[in-house]
């Protein structure tokens, strides 16, 4: 029996309705649906492996051939119609973590042996769609993300996602601050006792180096949003991204172009497609068909690669920062080190529900 949460399980559902729908509907940066803009769906892969099965959909019988090694049957379009929508009611209820019997039999009988992709994969499902404008078949892969369960992750806290920051001029006690509960009252402290506070670097070279390879400014970029997030001026990532233009930090003085915000969408979109902190990228897109984002309601739309500006503002106007567990990526705490006083703060990016 598989025991999955709403966002896994949203995965499977996914699976089944595009299936049923025949459909890829795009969206715009705010999750709404262009009913006249959409990609005809001809085959869907659930992985790349050599051994993979085929599901491909034969328009002319309003059915969907389901063939491997050891399977070839064909199953009406409306099954997979029917089977999404019980699917998506299973997953409205559940709580937790459960397992849906109820779709059980479905499964053995496509052959379909997973929920959702392994968790290194950044390409969830993978679509073979029509390109109505060039005339041409790509098979894309796509990463999904849910709003039916909690709200998923776009950067994952780790180790890898410290950043270390110098406190000078700070006469309190290290124990003093660390005592205090909430970020917002240490960086108030801070200011109290008019302390600087300067970047120094990221924990992990990886980061550095996936930062630098995007832009040369962007690990000073992502070390203030930071800042302005732990002392609570902003949440949001276009709340950080308004304070970055008024003060540009960097020292562009470009007041008419969106020069902040561009930068921010482009470190949003390698991470959403490929780029990780702790693995050296060589700039290519794992995911590279873009996003799939199923909606409280099951209604489901895409922002494809080479639609980058729609995906760009949905990464964009879609996602916060958060505090992830102190002591499990060990921040957050003022130390001294070589006689000199330092705080990490860490990054973890993730989508508004």
């Amino acid at each position: 029996m598989k025991t999955k949460n709403k966002g896994e399980w949203s995965e499977l559902y996914t699976f089944l309705k595009l299936l049923g729908d025949g459909r890829l509907y795009c969206g715009d940066g705010k999750l709404n649906r262009y009913d006249d803009k959409f990609y005809p769906i001809l085959e869907v892969f659930r992985t790349d492996a050599s051994d993979r099965i085929s599901y491909k959909i034969q328009a002319a019988k309003n059915n969907i051939l389901v063939s491997g090694e050891k399977i070839e049957l064909e199953v009406s379009q409306e099954r997979f119609r029917t089977e999404s929508i019980r699917l998506l009611e299973y997953i409205k209820k559940i709580r937790g973590s459960e397992s849906i019997v109820g779709i059980m039999h479905f499964m053995n009988e496509i052959k379909c042996e997973t929920v959702c992709a392994k968790s290194q994969d950044k390409a969830d499902i993978r679509i073979v769609i029509h390109n109505l404008h060039t005339g041409s078949k790509p098979e894309l892969g796509y990463s999904i993300k849910s709003k039916l369960g909690a709200d998923s992750t776009l950067i994952n806290a780790s180790g890898a996602t410290n950043f270390i920051f110098q406190v000078e001029n700070f006469d309190s006690c290290i124990d003093k601050i660390n005592s205090l509960k909430s970020f917002k009252e240490k960086f108030e402290l801070f200011s109290r006792e008019r302390a600087h506070i300067s970047f120094v670097g990221t924990a992990k070279k990886s980061l550095h180096n996936n930062l630098t390879m995007l832009d040369l400014g962007l690990e000073k970029i992502i070390a203030k949003c930071l800042l302005y997030y732990y002392s609570g001026q902003a949440r949001t990532i276009e709340e950080t991204c308004l304070i970055l233009s008024q003060e540009d930090p960097l020292h562009i003085n470009c007041p008419d172009q969106p020069v902040y915000e561009y930068k921010i969408k482009q470190f949003l979109l390698a991470f959403a497609l490929g780029m990780t902190a702790a693995k050296p990228w060589q700039g290519k897109f794992n995911a590279n068909g873009g996003y799939i984002v199923v909606k409280e309601d099951g209604d489901i739309v895409c922002y494809h690669f080479f639609d980058r500006n729609d995906l760009e503002d949905y990464l964009f106007f879609n996602t916060r920062f958060e505090t992830p567990s102190l002591s499990r990526h060990k921040f957050g705490s003022l130390y001294e080190e070589n006689g000199h006083l330092y705080l990490k703060l860490n990054l973890q990016i993730r989508f508004i529900k």
